[in-house]
Parts: structure tokens; C-alpha cells; sequence
């Protein structure tokens, strides 16, 4: 603070004087010196909660705010008078100084003169009297000068105590008024509450009300245990924002929304209604023509997939007129988010005779992150098409660095000639189907994807196959694993997972069926792991997560119907778990994710039979007898679970309780707790059709409809006690 600064020049410049003047003064001032930095180090005092009245406290604020600015005009003038006086004692000691030097050359002047010249003797006796008084009457006034630089010190130590105590008054006026708000407005959820001094710190401006910048002192965080709306994007009466497509980066959620005015946009939040903004406009308001008059249109955006890495948000969309989706990036911020690269920039009707030609824009999109590779890079696949280079080659796997010169085709798999004639009569070469590769899968340093494969001479057609992107050298390291169905004939590989560094997929070597398979990206590594199915007929190893050493999938082999499985990647150890619905009809196996270690996943309970309600949520150790329904599981005999999502240590999911009052809602659940109602947005029997369940830490967001507000973005965060941060 500024007296400190103060307190601490005025030490130094007594000091400085008492370390020229030396004797007993030194050693006193020395003394006052060290008392004052002892009660200059101790001037903190801590706070404690109070209930006086709030309107009582603004008046205390008020008188203390007065006397603070009394003290401080005090503490002002006496800074001045200090000032003053320290340069009137140093004048003083330059003068007495140049006095002494004089005194002693006349001193020798007096000694050499002495023989030769006796009245200028008496001359110079006269004049080194003179001098000795003039040094007398200066030592007086330094002295005094230095008594009251003491009184003004003692003054100042008694002004800064006033102000501290002043001040002690004030922050326990504003720690009081802070503890006076009760609860956490639903309106205003995760807002955060400061303390601190109106006083225009740098940053704020005093007296305004507000607490900005350097005048926050301390920040009291997110309030705690509470659901509510995050913000009512689209606020007309009960119009829907529909929130979707939800990624997070940064700790940041970001999701697409339409706010009855842009129509659909990029959107952000940090889980707190000031915090939740449109990141950009991508396709402004445009005027058309309708029915002869020029009118505003709010199109919005046509978005396709959306990813996250660490650093960067991938996506595709189009905008205005185009119909192709082209690849953007974003940092997170309006000005941060730019189409990379046109692709595509030949006009679909070309093409409108063609029916091979299906492709809709950018997609498959997959993301390395920085955390492993430096930058966050993006694996997709794009149909690229050129008027100015005239030429087409299909759609093929490329790469983004997030960048348009770190944008391009990895390699051309798929050779295909077509003649098209062009608007300007000329012609254009295309390739109008390309290897289109799909779910790009990392699996150690690997990325893994599905592709067609024709390069002529250099591949012959080996159909839709298996391939491989060696991450260290992605732009000569495209390889084909394994031509696992030989021949022109697809493998068609799919439904990827990594477990310890391998990829496990579904592909059909056509003897065989479609069955479970394992690779490690050399050809002789990628092996058929369990012909579950027998006779060529396939098992349809369908969605698959891995929980610890132990792969969980579901499967069909002829007998069980689709039910859950298990393999640690060996044929011994690929196994039926359970029969969930006895015999050969399904156990409706979904939604499978690991929690606490166990696999927890959504299925059809056998009390309630097989259709298309009846669902609830199960979870296995990988044993028969261990894999049960979880306690309490059925709400009533019409029950459909649903968007099973962990948020820090518990489960939440979807559900129907009619039966107890509550329609479509939100549940969570732990071991310990067993399962609850977290949510009831819309309360008594009506549906809040609660969906789209989205984890960020802890906190665990959701679309649903309150009946007032529409299809909004709103929060859970099941959190006992206030956090302090």
C-alpha cells in the first residue's frame, strides 16, 4: 500500500541521516526505525462473520469511509511537512559541511601566515569564530528539524494504525454484507461473489459499485449443490435453443445453439449465465427476395461434426450458400474462428447426374492431441475438387494442422477418371467416389481408419480394408494393414476401440463372417481374435469400450441373440458374460462406460420382458453373477433409461418414473447412495424430455424444457458445500 511505501522511504532517509550525524542519535533513531517496522509488520487483522443489519452496515461503511478519507488527508500533509523537513536538514548538513572544509583551509592559511603577517592572523581568527558560531546555529536547526521529523514520524505511525483500523472496519463491513446473500440465485447459477474495496484500484473505478480489477481482494466460488438454467439462449416465451453437439476444451463448454435470432451458432459457456455467449456469427443476416419484397433471412449455420483437441475446436460446416461442408477451427473466440481451407470448390449441380456422387462435405473428423504430438492435429476425410486446377480426387484422407499451408490429402487411394462437362463448356476430370475413409481411431502412436483402396499398378482394388497412418511421418506413412477379406471384396472394418496399445474391430475375412478382430498395424499382428459365430454366419461384434485388460462388446452367436461379451484380446479368454434375456431373443445392450471399475450399461431388464421400453441400467464385473441390474433400478414397469454419463464420481442418466410422480428426468447414481431423483426440471408427472447429458468435471449438463423456458441448456452439480477460491 502507499503508506507502507511511504513508512519505508521515511526509514531509509533516517537512515541515511543517522549514519552521516553518528553518536547516541543514530542509535535512537536506529530504535524508533525498528519499532516502527515492528508495528508496520503486524498491522494485518483477519475478519470475523457478523449478523448486524445490511442497512445499519452501509452506514458504519459510510462514516468509515469519511474518517478513512480524513485520516489520509492528515497522513497527506504530514508526508508533505516530512518532505519538506528532510530537505531543509540535508541543505543544513550540505552547508555545515562546506563550512568545515572552509574552516580548515583557513586553519592552514593561519598556520602558514602566522610568521609573516600578525593582523591577518587576527583576521583569520575573527573569520573562523564567525564561521564556528554560523556552525553552531546550523547544528541548532538541524537539530531541530530532526525532533520534528520524530514528531511527525510518531504522528504517522498513529495515522497508519487509525487507517488500519479504519480499514479492518471496512472489509468487515463487506465480509458482512457478503454473508448477508442467502443461497444461490437459480437465475444466476456459479456466479462467483468478491470482496475488496470500491476504492478505483487499477482496474476499477471508485465509488461505482462494482468490484473490478485490483479492488477485489478476495473471491468467494461457484455456489454450491445447486441445478438450474444456465441461460435461456432463445428467450422468446418458450421457444427452444436446442443445444447440441457439446465438446469441451479448456475446462470450457462449447455445443451449437439457435437464439431465435442468428439461427444455428457456435456457442460457449463456462457454466455460468454471463459466461454463456455466442463464440461467433458465421452466417450473418442476409437479404433475399420474397414474394417481390427484400426481406432480412437469420439462416444459420449448417454445422456437421464437431471435435475438440487441446488448443483448437475442428468442425464442418457450411455457410451462405454453399451446400458442401468446408473444415473451420476455433481457438475458442469470435476472431479465432476461420474456414481453413476450401476443399471443395467445384458447384454440387455438376455433379447432379451422377449418382455415385454422395458426398455432403468434411466428416469423420478425429483429433491427435497437443498433449501427445506438440499441436493438436486433425485426421478427416474431404472430397477435394478444383475449377482452377481442374481436377478431382475424391473423397481421401487428409490431415489439418489448423492451418490452411498444415491442410492437406494425405494420400489418393482410390483412382477414378470421369469426364464431366462444365458450365463454360469445358470438361473437368473427376474421381467421383475416392477411397472414403471413415472412423479414424488413434490406438498408440497409430491412427487407424476404414478405406477403399484402388491405386492401379501401385494397389490393385483390394475393396475396403484396414489402414494405417504412422503418426511420426503422417505425410509418407499411410499404409495398407492387411487385406484381411483378399481380393476385390471388402473386410469392411468398424466399431474400433483401443486397449493396450491394439485395435480391436469387427471385419469379415469372407470365410468366417463378420467377427471380432484385433491389430497390432503390421499385417502379421492383425488377427481374428474369436470366430464367435459358427458356420460363416457372423456375430456382429457391435459397440465395444475397454475396461482395464478386459474388452467389453456385444455379439450374436446363433443361440444367445445380441447379448454382452468379453475377451482379453485371446480366443480362450473371448466369452459370453451373461444372457440378459434368456434364449435367442436380445438383451438390448447400450450405452456401455466404465465406472469405478466395473462396466455399466443400459439393457433390457427380464421382469419387464423384451420391447421397446423396459430399459435400465446394469453393470458387470465380467462374471455371470455379477452382472445385475443395479439396486433399485426399476421405477415402474414402463421405464426407459437412456444418456448413461459419469460426472466426477457419479452416474447420471435419463429415465421415466410416472409411476412416483415424475416423468422424464434426471437421475444419478452411486454405490453408496444408490439411485435418485437429481433433477425433476419439470416437477409433478409432465416430461421435461430431458436429453443430450454432457460431462465437464463434476458438473454435468443437460437439455431439457421447464415448460416456461423451452429446450434450454441447464446444469446438475451434486457438490455439498461452498468452494472458496
Amino acid at each position: 500500500m502507499k503508506r507502507t511505501a511511504i513508512v519505508l522511504t521515511l526509514l531509509f532517509s533516517v537512515s541515511i541521516l543517522s549514519g552521516c550525524l553518528g553518536g547516541d542519535s543514530s542509535g535512537e533513531n536506529d530504535a524508533v526505525v525498528t519499532d516502527l517496522q515492528a508495528q508496520i509488520d503486524n498491522l494485518t487483522v483477519i475478519n470475523q462473520q457478523h449478523e448486524d443489519d445490511i442497512n445499519s452496515l452501509k452506514d458504519q461503511l459510510a462514516t468509515s469511509s469519511s474518517l478513512v478519507s480524513e485520516i489520509e488527508g492528515a497522513l497527506s500533509e504530514a508526508n508533505d511537512t516530512l518532505e519538506s523537513l528532510t530537505e531543509t536538514v540535508m541543505q543544513k548538513e550540505s552547508q555545515i559541511s562546506n563550512l568545515s572544509n572552509l574552516s580548515e583551509q583557513l586553519r592552514e592559511e593561519l598556520e602558514n601566515s602566522a610568521a609573516q603577517n600578525s593582523s591577518h592572523i587576527s583576521s583569520l581568527e575573527s573569520h573562523i569564530q564567525n564561521i564556528s558560531q554560523m556552525m553552531e546555529i546550523l547544528e541548532d536547526e538541524r537539530d531541530e528539524a530532526l525532533d520534528q521529523i520524530s514528531l511527525k514520524e510518531s504522528q504517522i505511525a498513529q495515522l497508519t494504525d487509525d487507517l488500519d483500523t479504519a480499514e479492518q472496519r471496512i472489509g468487515l463491513l463487506i465480509t458482512h454484507l457478503y454473508y448477508s446473500v442467502s443461497g444461490c440465485p437459480e437465475s444466476n447459477p456459479g456466479n462467483k461473489l468478491s470482496i475488496g474495496f470500491d476504492d478505483g484500484s487499477p482496474g476499477g473505478i471508485q465509488g461505482d459499485g462494482i468490484l473490478t480489477g485490483s479492488e477485489i481482494v478476495s473471491t468467494f466460488g461457484e455456489c454450491p449443490g445447486n441445478s438450474g438454467l444456465v441461460k435461456d439462449i432463445n428467450p422468446l416465451g418458450s421457444h427452444n435453443s436446442n443445444p447440441h453437439s457439446m465438446v469441451t476444451m479448456g475446462g470450457v463448454l462449447y455445443f451449437i445453439a439457435d437464439d431465435g435470432v442468428h439461427g444455428n451458432e457456435l456457442w460457449r459457456s463456462d457454466g455460468t449465465m454471463g459466461g454463456t455467449n455466442m463464440v461467433i456469427d458465421l452466417n450473418p443476416t442476409r437479404q433475399i427476395i420474397v414474394g417481390g419484397s427484400i426481406v432480412d433471412e437469420n439462416p444459420g449455420t449448417d454445422f456437421g461434426e464437431i471435435v475438440a483437441g487441446d488448443e483448437k475446436i475442428f468442425f464442418s460446416a457450411a455457410v451462405g450458400n454453399d451446400e458442401i461442408r468446408e473444415l473451420y477451427v476455433s481457438d475458442g473466440s469470435g476472431s479465432g474462428t476461420i474456414r481453413i481451407s476450401e476443399t471443395f470448390d467445384c458447384a454440387p449441380q455438376l455433379f447432379s447426374n451422377y449418382p455415385e456422387f454422395t458426398y455432403s462435405g468434411v466428416n469423420s473428423i478425429s483429433v491427435m492431441p497437443a498433449s501427445e504430438v506438440g499441436f493438436d492435429t486433425a485426421y478427416f476425410s474431404a472430397f477435394r475438387c478444383s475449377y482452377e486446377n481442374v481436377v478431382c480426387s475424391g473423397e481421401e484422407p487428409h490431415i489439418s494442422d489448423g492451418t490452411e499451408a498444415g491442410t492437406f490429402q494425405l494420400v489418393d487411394l482410390f483412382y477414378g477418371n470421369t469426364d464431366l462437362t462444365m458450365p463454360n463448356g469445358g470438361s473437368i476430370t473427376a474421381d467421383l467416389e475416392g477411397s472414403q475413409p471413415s472412423e479414424f481411431t488413434r490406438s498408440g502412436n497409430n491412427i487407424y481408419f476404414s478405406a477403399n483402396a484402388d491405386m492401379g499398378a501401385v494397389l490393385t482394388d483390394v475393396g475396403r480394408e484396414l489402414f494405417v497412418i504412422n503418426t511420426s511421418s503422417p505425410a509418407g506413412g499411410v499404409q495398407l494393414v492387411k487385406d484381411i477379406n483378399y481380393g476385390s471384396s471388402d473386410s469392411s472394418p468398424s466399431m474400433f476401440e483401443s486397449m493396450g496399445g491394439e485395435l480391436f474391430f469387427s471385419a469379415d475375412d469372407g470365410i468366417s463372417g463378420m467377427e471380432l478382430w484385433k491389430s497390432d498395424g503390421t499385417n502379421s499382428g492383425t488377427v481374428i481374435v474369436s470366430n464367435i459365430a459358427a458356420n460363416g454366419s457372423s456375430s456382429w461384434p457391435g459397440q465395444k469400450i475397454s475396461v482395464g485388460d478386459t474388452l467389453f462388446f456385444t455379439a450374436n452367436d446363433g443361440i444367445s441373440g445380441n447379448e454382452l461379451w468379453k475377451s482379453d484380446g485371446t480366443y480362450s479368454g473371448t466369452s459370453l458374460v451373461k444372457d440378459i434375456v434368456s434364449g435367442s431373443s436380445d438383451g438390448g445392450v447400450s450405452n456401455m462406460i466404465e465406472f469405478d471399475g466395473d462396466l455399466y450399461f443400459i439393457a433390457y431388464s427380464s421382469s419387464l420382458g423384451v420391447g421397446t421400453q423396459g430399459t435400465e441400467v446394469w453393470r458387470s464385473d465380467g462374471s455371470d453373477s455379477g452382472t445385475v441390474r443395479i439396486s433399485g433400478s426399476i421405477l415402474t414397469d414402463s421405464t426407459t433409461a437412456l444418456y448413461l454419463t459419469r460426472a466426477g464420481d457419479r452416474l447420471y442418466y435419463v429415465d421415466e418414473d410416472y409411476g412416483n410422480g415424475a416423468g422424464i428426468e434426471l437421475f444419478s447414481f452411486t454405490p453408496e447412495d444408490g439411485i435418485t431423483l437429481a433433477v425433476d426440471t419439470r416437477p409433478g408427472s409432465q416430461s421435461s424430455d430431458t436429453r443430450n447429458l454432457f460431462a465437464l468435471g463434476e458438473k454435468i449438463f443437460f437439455v431439457a424444457n421447464d415448460g416456461l423456458s423451452g429446450d434450454e441448456l441447464r446444469y446438475h452439480w451434486y457438490n455439498p458445500g461452498p468452494i472458496i477460491s
